[in-house]
């Protein structure tokens, strides 16, 4: 244990002559400051803490729309884009230099030198690293608690969720850059390198979801033709040759789309194999929205793009249309939320144990 705290107190010492970690802190602070400065009062809605009001009767304090804006901004940027990408960016860039800092002449010898095994010295590092994050996500999701908590009286305690969902979405990325600092010793070609597998990840699930996208519009349009099928079959019309006639062409159209689905489930294979494979960053961040949302929520998303409508009391309801691109969107979703958090998060980590494990490889048997 002495070690250990030993280890986080240099890599304390490390972060802090580097002013990086305090920045990152700071912005943090700042982000969820402007969140907290977002208000409702009698007249509507006002920003900096009353420095800039906007009038609007629809989002006066107690409002039905005031708290599905304030939530949304919450998981639209809040999660979708500060820690997805820019928190998470900033974190690596403040812990990408701990490990090619500690494998440089003079820093290895010194740590090597005292009663630890290279091993024992690889993953306590490793965990003191993880630890400055956890404190980064904690600070943030205290302050968002409180926000949410003040401002429209909704203590909701699984924000903190956030703390180790959070923390293992960037173990993933973090031990790719200690795999790299490792093999390199160079911060800025570990750095390059782990945000060229990001990308490549985050491609290659986008690329994922577009390929499912067509199979389920090509899914529903053989179900339609399916549907139609049948009902001509029942038809009890005297006209059989319009309704053989009909029949054919349907069921040539049909068999035409089944071809298509054939296709594009020999491209959509390997694909899914590969995303399996890989961790799932977007995946993983995403079950915190999973575990965040009601069943009675909606956000402005769902009222701009008409997924909800309002009824003759004023309040917003789910829209129950079926159009195309909803019920795609509405199958897509279904479909990725099926998927079970102990898949996502577990074939994540077991990609992380072999990197870490190669990692420690390289860093147990390389001549110092």
């Amino acid at each position: 244990m002495r070690q250990f705290l030993a280890l986080i107190f240099d890599a304390y010492r490390e972060l802090n002559s580097k002013k990086l970690f305090w920045i990152i802190l700071v912005l943090s602070g700042l982000t969820v400051l402007v969140y907290a400065s977002i208000g409702f009062n009698d007249t509507g809605m006002s920003l900096f803490f009353g420095l800039m009001d906007i009038e609007n009767e629809m989002l006066t304090k107690d409002s039905f729309l005031s708290r599905i804006l304030y939530r949304s901004i919450f998981s639209t940027f809040m999660i979708g884009i500060w820690l997805t990408w820019i928190a998470t960016i900033l974190a690596l860039i403040s812990t990408a230099s701990i490990f090619p800092d500690m494998v440089s002449g003079g820093s290895i010898d010194l740590l090597l030198s005292k009663p630890i095994g290279r091993i024992k010295l690889f993953f306590f590092k490793y965990i003191a690293s993880m630890l400055f994050v956890v404190l980064q996500v904690s600070i943030f999701c205290v302050g968002v608690f409180f926000c949410l908590g003040l401002r429209l009286n909704d203590w909701e305690w699984r924000i903190f969720a956030a703390i180790p969902l959070v923390t293992v979405f960037f173990s993933y990325l973090y031990s790719i850059c200690v795999l790299f600092g490792v093999w390199t010793r160079s911060t800025l070609t570990a750095l390059l390198l782990t945000f060229l597998l990001w990308f490549c990840t985050y491609s290659i699930n986008a690329t994922e979801a577009v390929v499912n996208m067509f199979k389920i519009q090509f899914t529903m349009e053989v179900e339609a033709f399916d549907e139609e099928i049948a009902t001509l079959q029942n038809n009890e019309v005297q006209d059989n040759g319009a309704i053989e006639s009909r029949l054919e062409t349907i069921q040539t159209e049909r068999d035409e789309r089944q071809v298509t689905i054939d296709k594009i489930d020999r491209w959509h294979q390997p694909v899914r194999i590969t995303q399996t494979i890989l961790p799932k960053t977007g995946e993983t961040i995403a079950l915190l929205d999973r575990w965040l949302r009601r069943e009675t929520d909606i956000n402005m998303m769902d009222i701009f793009t008409g997924g909800v409508a309002m009824d003759d009391q004023g309040d917003f309801q789910r829209a129950q249309s079926r159009d195309e691109d909803r019920e795609v969107e509405r199958r897509l979703e279904a479909e990725y939320e099926a998927r079970s958090e102990y898949f996502i998060i577990g074939s994540s980590l077991a990609f992380e144990a072999v990197v870490l494990a190669l990692a420690c490889t390289i860093f147990v048997r390389r001549d110092f």
